[in-house]
Protein backbone atom coordinates (compact mmCIF):
# COMPACT_ATOMS: atom_id res chain seq x y z
CA UNK A 1 0.00 0.00 0.00
CA UNK A 2 2.79 2.47 0.80
CA UNK A 3 5.56 1.15 -1.48
CA UNK A 4 4.85 3.60 -4.35
CA UNK A 5 4.62 6.52 -1.92
CA UNK A 6 8.00 5.65 -0.42
CA UNK A 7 9.53 5.47 -3.91
CA UNK A 8 8.17 8.93 -4.70
CA UNK A 9 9.45 10.42 -1.43
CA UNK A 10 5.95 11.15 -0.13
CA UNK A 11 5.26 11.30 3.62
CA UNK A 12 4.49 7.91 5.19
CA UNK A 13 3.71 7.36 8.87
CA UNK A 14 6.23 5.61 11.15
CA UNK A 15 3.92 2.62 11.68
CA UNK A 16 3.57 2.07 7.95
CA UNK A 17 7.31 2.53 7.46
CA UNK A 18 8.00 -0.14 10.06
CA UNK A 19 5.46 -2.54 8.56
CA UNK A 20 6.84 -1.98 5.08
CA UNK A 21 10.40 -2.53 6.36
CA UNK A 22 9.36 -5.89 7.80
CA UNK A 23 7.61 -6.72 4.53
CA UNK A 24 10.78 -5.85 2.63
CA UNK A 25 12.80 -8.31 4.71
CA UNK A 26 10.36 -11.22 4.74
CA UNK A 27 8.24 -10.83 1.56
CA UNK A 28 9.23 -8.15 -0.96
CA UNK A 29 12.99 -8.81 -0.85
CA UNK A 30 12.74 -12.59 -1.35
CA UNK A 31 10.16 -12.06 -4.11
CA UNK A 32 12.40 -9.57 -5.95
CA UNK A 33 15.28 -12.03 -5.61
CA UNK A 34 13.17 -14.80 -7.15
CA UNK A 35 12.31 -12.47 -10.04
CA UNK A 36 15.99 -11.57 -10.52
CA UNK A 37 15.31 -7.92 -9.66
CA UNK A 38 17.13 -7.53 -6.34
CA UNK A 39 19.70 -5.05 -7.63
CA UNK A 40 17.61 -3.17 -10.16
CA UNK A 41 17.81 0.63 -9.85
CA UNK A 42 15.15 1.64 -12.37
CA UNK A 43 12.91 -0.20 -14.83
CA UNK A 44 10.87 1.00 -17.79
CA UNK A 45 7.72 -0.33 -19.38
CA UNK A 46 6.95 0.60 -22.98
CA UNK A 47 5.04 -0.66 -26.00
CA UNK A 48 1.45 -1.73 -25.40
CA UNK A 49 -0.32 -0.21 -22.39
CA UNK A 50 0.30 -2.03 -19.11
CA UNK A 51 -2.50 -2.57 -16.60
CA UNK A 52 -2.34 -0.22 -13.61
CA UNK A 53 -2.58 -3.12 -11.18
CA UNK A 54 0.54 -4.72 -12.69
CA UNK A 55 2.37 -1.39 -12.75
CA UNK A 56 1.49 -0.67 -9.10
CA UNK A 57 2.41 -4.22 -8.07
CA UNK A 58 6.04 -3.83 -9.13
CA UNK A 59 6.30 -0.38 -7.60
CA UNK A 60 4.82 -1.68 -4.34
CA UNK A 61 7.77 -4.08 -4.14
CA UNK A 62 10.12 -1.10 -4.18
CA UNK A 63 11.05 -1.40 -7.87
CA UNK A 64 11.32 2.04 -9.46
CA UNK A 65 9.26 1.16 -12.53
CA UNK A 66 8.39 4.02 -14.91
CA UNK A 67 6.66 4.58 -18.23
CA UNK A 68 8.70 5.21 -21.38
CA UNK A 69 7.56 6.23 -24.85
CA UNK A 70 9.95 5.69 -27.72
CA UNK A 71 10.59 4.37 -31.20
CA UNK A 72 13.48 2.76 -33.01
CA UNK A 73 13.45 5.81 -35.32
CA UNK A 74 14.11 8.05 -32.31
CA UNK A 75 17.00 5.95 -30.96
CA UNK A 76 14.30 4.85 -28.49
CA UNK A 77 13.77 7.86 -26.23
CA UNK A 78 10.93 10.34 -26.84
CA UNK A 79 9.38 10.84 -23.40
CA UNK A 80 9.96 9.36 -19.95
CA UNK A 81 8.82 9.91 -16.40
CA UNK A 82 11.04 11.77 -13.89
CA UNK A 83 11.33 10.55 -10.31
CA UNK A 84 8.38 11.68 -8.23
CA UNK A 85 6.13 12.04 -11.30
CA UNK A 86 5.42 8.39 -12.02
CA UNK A 87 1.89 7.42 -13.09
CA UNK A 88 0.37 4.48 -14.90
CA UNK A 89 -1.71 6.60 -17.32
CA UNK A 90 0.95 8.86 -18.89
CA UNK A 91 4.29 8.35 -20.63
CA UNK A 92 6.05 11.29 -19.02
CA UNK A 93 7.68 14.45 -20.38
CA UNK A 94 9.96 14.92 -23.42
CA UNK A 95 13.45 13.56 -22.89
CA UNK A 96 16.35 16.08 -22.91
CA UNK A 97 16.93 17.39 -26.43
CA UNK A 98 13.62 16.04 -27.76
CA UNK A 99 10.86 18.28 -29.13
CA UNK A 100 7.30 16.97 -29.25
CA UNK A 101 4.26 18.58 -30.85
CA UNK A 102 0.65 17.49 -31.38
CA UNK A 103 -0.87 17.98 -34.85
CA UNK A 104 -4.42 19.20 -35.40
CA UNK A 105 -5.39 15.58 -36.04
CA UNK A 106 -4.08 14.61 -32.60
CA UNK A 107 -1.06 12.75 -34.01
CA UNK A 108 2.19 12.99 -32.05
CA UNK A 109 5.29 14.30 -33.88
CA UNK A 110 8.85 14.58 -32.52
CA UNK A 111 12.35 15.58 -33.54
CA UNK A 112 15.67 15.18 -31.76
CA UNK A 113 19.40 14.61 -32.30
CA UNK A 114 18.67 10.87 -32.16
CA UNK A 115 16.18 10.90 -35.04
CA UNK A 116 16.95 8.36 -37.78
CA UNK A 117 18.41 9.58 -41.08
CA UNK A 118 16.30 7.44 -43.41
CA UNK A 119 14.82 4.00 -43.96
CA UNK A 120 17.25 1.76 -45.77
CA UNK A 121 16.58 1.91 -49.51
CA UNK A 122 13.03 3.16 -48.95
CA UNK A 123 12.83 6.83 -49.84
CA UNK A 124 9.02 6.80 -50.09
CA UNK A 125 8.55 5.55 -46.51
CA UNK A 126 11.13 8.05 -45.28
CA UNK A 127 9.30 10.94 -46.98
CA UNK A 128 5.93 9.89 -45.55
CA UNK A 129 7.33 9.57 -42.02
CA UNK A 130 9.89 12.39 -41.70
CA UNK A 131 9.51 15.89 -43.15
CA UNK A 132 12.18 18.31 -44.34
CA UNK A 133 12.35 19.99 -40.91
CA UNK A 134 13.09 16.68 -39.19
CA UNK A 135 9.67 16.12 -37.61
CA UNK A 136 8.82 12.42 -37.42
CA UNK A 137 5.23 11.12 -37.45
CA UNK A 138 4.72 8.48 -34.74
CA UNK A 139 1.35 7.19 -35.97
CA UNK A 140 0.05 7.57 -32.40
CA UNK A 141 -2.53 10.06 -31.15
CA UNK A 142 -2.17 11.80 -27.81
CA UNK A 143 -2.18 15.08 -25.92
CA UNK A 144 -0.27 16.92 -23.21
CA UNK A 145 -1.89 17.41 -19.80
CA UNK A 146 -2.02 21.11 -19.04
CA UNK A 147 -1.35 20.70 -15.31
CA UNK A 148 1.61 18.30 -15.45
CA UNK A 149 3.02 18.61 -18.98
CA UNK A 150 2.90 14.82 -19.26
CA UNK A 151 2.11 13.20 -22.60
CA UNK A 152 -0.80 10.77 -22.76
CA UNK A 153 -1.06 8.33 -25.67
CA UNK A 154 -4.68 7.44 -26.37
CA UNK A 155 -4.72 5.39 -29.57
CA UNK A 156 -3.26 4.82 -33.00
CA UNK A 157 -3.87 8.00 -35.01
CA UNK A 158 -5.62 6.10 -37.82
CA UNK A 159 -8.18 4.70 -35.36
CA UNK A 160 -9.09 8.01 -33.71
CA UNK A 161 -12.38 9.42 -34.98
CA UNK A 162 -15.17 11.77 -34.02
CA UNK A 163 -18.59 11.08 -32.62
CA UNK A 164 -21.69 12.71 -34.11
CA UNK A 165 -21.31 15.76 -31.84
CA UNK A 166 -17.63 16.21 -32.73
CA UNK A 167 -16.31 14.61 -29.53
CA UNK A 168 -13.02 12.77 -29.96
CA UNK A 169 -13.48 9.00 -30.14
CA UNK A 170 -10.49 6.78 -29.27
CA UNK A 171 -11.61 3.13 -29.31
CA UNK A 172 -8.35 1.52 -28.23
CA UNK A 173 -8.14 3.84 -25.22
CA UNK A 174 -11.51 2.50 -24.05
CA UNK A 175 -10.74 -1.09 -25.00
CA UNK A 176 -7.45 -1.12 -23.09
CA UNK A 177 -9.17 0.15 -19.96
CA UNK A 178 -11.73 -2.65 -20.25
CA UNK A 179 -9.06 -5.31 -20.85
CA UNK A 180 -7.26 -4.33 -17.65
CA UNK A 181 -9.92 -6.41 -15.87
CA UNK A 182 -9.04 -10.13 -15.75
CA UNK A 183 -12.64 -11.09 -16.61
CA UNK A 184 -12.43 -9.32 -19.98
CA UNK A 185 -10.33 -10.87 -22.73
CA UNK A 186 -11.24 -8.60 -25.66
CA UNK A 187 -13.43 -5.58 -26.25
CA UNK A 188 -14.57 -3.68 -29.33
CA UNK A 189 -15.66 -0.07 -28.82
CA UNK A 190 -18.01 1.47 -31.40
CA UNK A 191 -18.83 5.15 -31.72
CA UNK A 192 -17.19 6.81 -34.72
CA UNK A 193 -19.84 9.04 -36.31
CA UNK A 194 -22.48 7.89 -33.81
CA UNK A 195 -24.41 9.54 -30.99
CA UNK A 196 -22.74 7.54 -28.21
CA UNK A 197 -20.16 4.85 -27.51
CA UNK A 198 -21.18 1.19 -27.23
CA UNK A 199 -19.13 -1.95 -26.69
CA UNK A 200 -19.06 -5.64 -27.53
CA UNK A 201 -17.13 -7.68 -24.97
CA UNK A 202 -15.48 -11.11 -24.81
CA UNK A 203 -15.13 -12.69 -21.40
CA UNK A 204 -11.91 -14.51 -20.49
CA UNK A 205 -13.01 -18.14 -20.27
CA UNK A 206 -10.22 -19.13 -17.87
CA UNK A 207 -10.76 -16.28 -15.41
CA UNK A 208 -14.56 -16.38 -15.48
CA UNK A 209 -14.56 -20.19 -15.57
CA UNK A 210 -12.44 -20.31 -12.41
CA UNK A 211 -14.86 -17.90 -10.74
CA UNK A 212 -17.81 -20.08 -11.79
CA UNK A 213 -16.19 -23.21 -10.33
CA UNK A 214 -15.44 -21.48 -7.03
CA UNK A 215 -19.07 -20.40 -6.81
CA UNK A 216 -20.51 -23.79 -7.88
CA UNK A 217 -22.00 -22.34 -11.07
CA UNK A 218 -22.42 -25.04 -13.70
CA UNK A 219 -22.00 -24.26 -17.39
CA UNK A 220 -21.60 -26.38 -20.50
CA UNK A 221 -20.08 -23.89 -22.96
CA UNK A 222 -18.54 -20.48 -23.45
CA UNK A 223 -21.89 -19.26 -24.73
CA UNK A 224 -23.75 -20.41 -21.64
CA UNK A 225 -21.22 -18.86 -19.26
CA UNK A 226 -21.10 -15.58 -21.20
CA UNK A 227 -24.88 -15.16 -20.92
CA UNK A 228 -25.08 -15.93 -17.17
CA UNK A 229 -26.79 -13.08 -15.22
CA UNK A 230 -23.99 -12.88 -12.64
CA UNK A 231 -21.38 -12.62 -15.39
CA UNK A 232 -23.34 -9.79 -16.98
CA UNK A 233 -23.57 -8.04 -13.61
CA UNK A 234 -19.79 -8.31 -13.13
CA UNK A 235 -19.08 -6.99 -16.64
CA UNK A 236 -21.54 -4.13 -16.14
CA UNK A 237 -19.70 -3.17 -12.93
CA UNK A 238 -16.38 -3.13 -14.84
CA UNK A 239 -17.86 -0.98 -17.62
CA UNK A 240 -19.20 1.53 -15.10
CA UNK A 241 -15.80 1.69 -13.38
CA UNK A 242 -14.24 2.44 -16.76
CA UNK A 243 -16.86 5.15 -17.36
CA UNK A 244 -16.06 6.72 -14.00
CA UNK A 245 -12.37 6.79 -14.95
CA UNK A 246 -13.02 8.18 -18.45
CA UNK A 247 -15.32 10.87 -17.01
CA UNK A 248 -12.29 12.39 -15.25
CA UNK A 249 -10.68 13.11 -18.63
CA UNK A 250 -12.23 16.27 -20.14
CA UNK A 251 -11.04 15.48 -23.65
CA UNK A 252 -12.39 11.92 -23.74
CA UNK A 253 -15.32 11.99 -21.30
CA UNK A 254 -17.71 11.73 -24.26
CA UNK A 255 -16.34 8.24 -24.96
CA UNK A 256 -18.14 6.72 -21.98
CA UNK A 257 -19.95 3.51 -22.87
CA UNK A 258 -23.75 3.78 -22.83
CA UNK A 259 -24.70 0.25 -23.89
CA UNK A 260 -22.89 -3.08 -24.11
CA UNK A 261 -23.38 -6.77 -24.84
CA UNK A 262 -21.29 -9.86 -24.10
CA UNK A 263 -20.52 -11.77 -27.29
CA UNK A 264 -21.57 -15.40 -27.62
CA UNK A 265 -18.21 -16.45 -29.09
CA UNK A 266 -14.58 -15.50 -28.75
CA UNK A 267 -13.17 -13.26 -31.46
CA UNK A 268 -10.94 -15.56 -33.48
CA UNK A 269 -8.24 -15.09 -36.16
CA UNK A 270 -9.58 -18.21 -37.93
CA UNK A 271 -12.91 -16.39 -38.36
CA UNK A 272 -11.17 -13.28 -39.68
CA UNK A 273 -12.18 -11.16 -36.66
CA UNK A 274 -8.61 -10.62 -35.47
CA UNK A 275 -5.12 -10.70 -36.90
CA UNK A 276 -2.73 -13.50 -35.90
CA UNK A 277 -1.17 -11.05 -33.44
CA UNK A 278 -4.65 -10.58 -31.90
CA UNK A 279 -5.39 -7.09 -33.18
CA UNK A 280 -9.07 -6.38 -33.75
CA UNK A 281 -10.17 -6.09 -37.39
CA UNK A 282 -12.77 -3.38 -36.96
CA UNK A 283 -14.08 -3.40 -40.51
CA UNK A 284 -14.61 -7.17 -40.48
CA UNK A 285 -16.33 -7.07 -37.10
CA UNK A 286 -18.52 -4.15 -38.16
CA UNK A 287 -19.71 -6.13 -41.19
CA UNK A 288 -19.96 -9.56 -39.57
CA UNK A 289 -21.81 -8.32 -36.49
CA UNK A 290 -23.83 -5.59 -38.22
CA UNK A 291 -27.05 -6.89 -36.62
CA UNK A 292 -25.53 -6.60 -33.14
CA UNK A 293 -24.24 -3.09 -33.82
CA UNK A 294 -27.69 -2.05 -35.05
CA UNK A 295 -29.31 -3.47 -31.92
CA UNK A 296 -26.91 -1.57 -29.68
CA UNK A 297 -28.13 1.69 -31.21
CA UNK A 298 -31.84 1.06 -31.83
CA UNK A 299 -32.83 0.62 -28.20
CA UNK A 300 -33.30 -3.16 -28.29
CA UNK A 301 -32.80 -5.03 -25.03
CA UNK A 302 -31.95 -8.30 -26.81
CA UNK A 303 -31.02 -9.59 -30.26
CA UNK A 304 -31.17 -13.04 -31.86
CA UNK A 305 -28.17 -13.75 -34.05
CA UNK A 306 -26.53 -16.51 -36.08
CA UNK A 307 -22.77 -16.37 -36.57
CA UNK A 308 -20.60 -18.50 -38.83
CA UNK A 309 -17.57 -20.06 -37.10
CA UNK A 310 -14.60 -22.17 -38.18
CA UNK A 311 -13.84 -25.25 -36.09
CA UNK A 312 -10.34 -26.58 -35.39
CA UNK A 313 -10.65 -29.25 -38.09
CA UNK A 314 -11.56 -26.63 -40.69
CA UNK A 315 -15.29 -27.35 -40.79
CA UNK A 316 -17.66 -24.41 -40.72
CA UNK A 317 -20.83 -24.12 -38.70
CA UNK A 318 -23.15 -21.62 -37.10
CA UNK A 319 -23.65 -20.50 -33.52
CA UNK A 320 -27.14 -19.30 -32.66
CA UNK A 321 -27.82 -17.14 -29.62
CA UNK A 322 -30.05 -14.49 -28.16
CA UNK A 323 -27.85 -11.81 -26.62
CA UNK A 324 -28.87 -9.44 -23.88
CA UNK A 325 -28.09 -5.72 -24.30
CA UNK A 326 -27.71 -3.58 -21.19
CA UNK A 327 -27.56 0.14 -20.49
CA UNK A 328 -24.86 1.40 -18.14
CA UNK A 329 -24.42 4.51 -16.06
CA UNK A 330 -22.38 7.44 -17.34
CA UNK A 331 -20.83 10.16 -15.23
CA UNK A 332 -20.03 13.87 -15.26
CA UNK A 333 -20.73 15.98 -18.32
CA UNK A 334 -21.60 12.93 -20.41
CA UNK A 335 -24.44 12.17 -17.98
CA UNK A 336 -25.78 15.69 -18.39
CA UNK A 337 -25.57 15.41 -22.18
CA UNK A 338 -27.47 12.13 -22.05
CA UNK A 339 -30.27 13.62 -19.97
CA UNK A 340 -30.46 16.65 -22.27
CA UNK A 341 -30.66 14.41 -25.33
CA UNK A 342 -33.45 12.35 -23.81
Amino acid sequence: RVGPALLDGKPVGPGDRLAYGLGRVFVYGPLKNTLGLSRIRVGYTAGEAIGPEIFDFYRSLGINLKQLYGQTEASVFITQQPDGEVRSDTVGVPSPGVEVRIADTGEVFYRSPGTFVEYYRNADSTASTKDAEGWVATGDAGFFEEETGHLRIIDRAKDVGRMADGTMFAPKYIENKLKFYPNILEAVAIGNGRDFCAAMINIDLNAVGNWAERNNIAYASYQELASHPQVYAAIRAHVEEVNRSVAEDPMLSGCQIRRFLVLHKELDPDDGEMTRTRKVRRAVIGEKFADLVAALYDGSDSIYTETEVTYEDGRKGKIKATLKIEDVQVFGDAQGQKVAAE
